[in-house]
């Protein structure tokens, strides 16, 4: 009796396994034996999960998720490794680096004789350092990007400098919002001791009155000298995308397209090529023009965030100063002669600039927020930061609107009062923590070691509670690491949660954020920045289906191992895009 008993217990159990099995539903992919940062609101960490039609249905317990796996399901032992739901790159250039890999492919030159050489080989016509040509750029000779904080001389090179390396050709030395000249490029160019300043940049001269060659804010006047291919190749768009799902990165936001690089972002969607989710920013292109602003915004094909869950319109963008790795950025507090190395400068009153005029930067906010965008602006000074939030407060007075979430991009220079007005206008911030492991050095040497405290001060905004999403800036170089802005995200958290230099020095160590808050804010903080939080962001059931398994313990390992982590499977929709070998 009792044997007929168990017999018929045992009956029962596999027939309720057999109808639990029936009606839970199988899942595409299912990864047991992990230690899953959610990074849900209770930062929860379970063993398994499992995905089904790109979405997840199961997190938890690996008894929890196992009734999910069928006869296809695909199975991943976690093996004890760390996962993290799809990191989120939310300030990226994708579109440009694609454009100038093909023209020339990216060089770190780390020092000033490292670029005369480069400019010699371009002279001769070496391969590997020709410049591409275009109309009347022809002739001139442009540098990949430098920054003067990352030259081993921590200053820009000289016009003679320049003229030793080629005498005969028009060089010019790219710092995005610097240049430097040489003899024969100022000539070309038409610049003179009579050449007068452009609004909101500066043609430095020396003390006779003659122009040094280097110039602040100028890039309108070389427009025409600067050769551009004015197309964006799919093939290398494509192979950028899948560079940053290898370094875990599963969304990005490119941060300043025109219409014609929006559309190339369609065209790889509708090949079936778009390797990342992608929100797009559209750059303003005469930001300096109400008329013109109106115009642009009123004339748009498509509405705020209109798209899908791979492909969509993101905020609008113009640009309100220049940037501190150059000298450019609009200071409360003038440079300094202490800066006078680093970024040429002898006047001790000088702050940088304005790229527009405060009215012009108010007028264009105010209209985009009208019209119902989402707006965000370049804007690295602290002078620049209130400018910026005096348009947005503005703007917000005249026509009220709930969570439209402006942008300050990049906003370094950080101090209670500007969190606390930040916070209240419901202001976000896009930064950049892997310039304080590859400038603070030289930027302590040249504005002060007490300015850098709060550079790029993570922990002062968030407790003001302000929302912040730490990226790369990502915009030339196709090699996570050796990029002139690295794109590692662990490079990036390891700067937000350490504020230690490449150099080796801990500055403003005060500022340093926890590894759980660093990872929000590349994952579920990051995702508001696009309105996608209900989407994306962490490893919740019906999220897309986003994630990454490392190489390392996020939470645990030795801090200075953290830049080394890698991803060794990263997986978008419940499908392995990325495997390490």
């Amino acid at each position: 009796m009792a044997q007929l008993i168990m017999k018929l217990a045992g009956g029962v159990l596999a027939i309720a396994w057999w109808a639990m099995q029936s009606a839970t539903p199988q899942a595409d992919l299912v990864l047991l034996n992990g230690r899953v940062l959610t990074v849900d609101d209770r930062f929860r960490v379970a063993a398994a999960l499992a995905v089904r039609d790109g979405r997840f249905v199961a997190i938890g317990s690996n008894e929890d998720v196992r009734p999910h796996i069928g006869a296809a399901t695909r199975v991943i032992d976690g093996r004890g490794r760390t996962v993290v739901p799809g990191l989120i790159d939310t300030h990226v250039h994708a579109l440009d680096v694609a454009e100038a890999e093909v023209a020339q492919p990216f060089q770190n030159l780390q020092s000033i004789d490292a670029l005369q050489a480069w400019i010699r080989g371009a002279r001769s016509g070496q391969p590997s350092t020709r410049p591409a040509r275009s109309g009347q750029g022809d002739e001139w000779i442009w540098t990949p990007r430098v920054y003067p904080t990352r030259l081993r001389e921590h200053r820009f090179p000289t016009r003679a400098e320049l003229d030793a390396a080629a005498p005969d050709r028009p060089v010019a030395v790219d710092g995005a919002y610097a240049f430097v000249l040489n003899s024969t490029a100022l000539r070309a160019a038409g610049i003179t001791r009579d050449s007068a300043d452009p609004p909101g940049g500066a043609i430095v001269k020396d003390a006779a009155g003659e122009p040094t060659g280097l110039l602040r804010n100028v890039g309108s006047l070389l427009a025409r000298f600067r050769p551009r291919s004015g197309s964006v190749s799919l093939d290398m768009l494509e192979q950028i995308h899948r560079q940053y799902l290898a370094a875990g990165i599963t969304s990005v936001i490119e941060r300043g397209a025109t219409l014609d690089g929006y559309k190339s972002y369609e065209e790889l969607r509708r090949a079936d090529r778009l390797r990342v989710r992608a929100t797009v920013t559209i750059r303003i292109p005469r930001a300096d023009d109400a008329a013109e602003v109106e115009r642009f915004i009123g004339g748009l094909a498509f509405r705020p965030n209109s798209g899908d869950d791979w492909l969509k319109v993101g905020p609008l963008k113009i640009v309100a100063d220049g940037g501190i790795l150059i000298g450019t950025s609009f200071m409360r507090q003038p440079y300094g002669l202490s800066a006078r190395q680093l970024y040429a400068v002898d006047d001790p009153r000088y702050r940088g600039f304005l790229s527009l005029t405060p009215q012009q930067i108010a007028s264009a906010i105010a209209i985009g927020h009208r019209l119902g965008w989402q707006m965000v602006v370049h804007v690295t000074g602290d002078a620049g930061v209130d400018v910026v939030l005096d348009a947005i407060e503005a703007a917000e007075k005249a026509q009220p609107a709930t969570d439209r979430r402006h942008t300050l991009l990049h906003a370094y220079f950080v101090n209670p009062e500007t969190a606390a007005r930040a916070a209240r206008l419901g202001v976000l911030v896009d930064t950049q923590p892997a310039w304080h492991y590859k400038d603070a050095d030289a930027l302590a040497d040249g504005l002060g070691r007490e300015r850098l405290t709060h550079f790029i001060g993570l922990r002062t905004w968030r407790e003001a509670g302000v929302e912040v999403a730490i990226n790369t800036d990502h915009m030339f170089g196709l090699d996570r690491n050796e990029a002139l802005n690295p794109f590692n995200p662990f490079l990036t958290m390891y700067s937000a949660t350490t504020r230690r230099t490449e150099g080796g020095r801990v500055i403003g160590g005060t500022e340093a954020v926890s590894r759980q808050e660093a990872l929000r804010m590349m994952t579920s903080m990051a995702a508001r920045f696009s309105f996608d939080e209900k989407n994306r962001g962490s490893i919740e059931t019906g999220k897309l289906g986003d994630f990454v398994v490392l190489s390392d313990h996020f939470l645990t390992v030795p801090a200075e191992k953290l830049r080394a982590i890698r991803a060794d499977l990263t997986v978008v929709s419940g499908r392995v895009a990325f495997e390490r070998q």
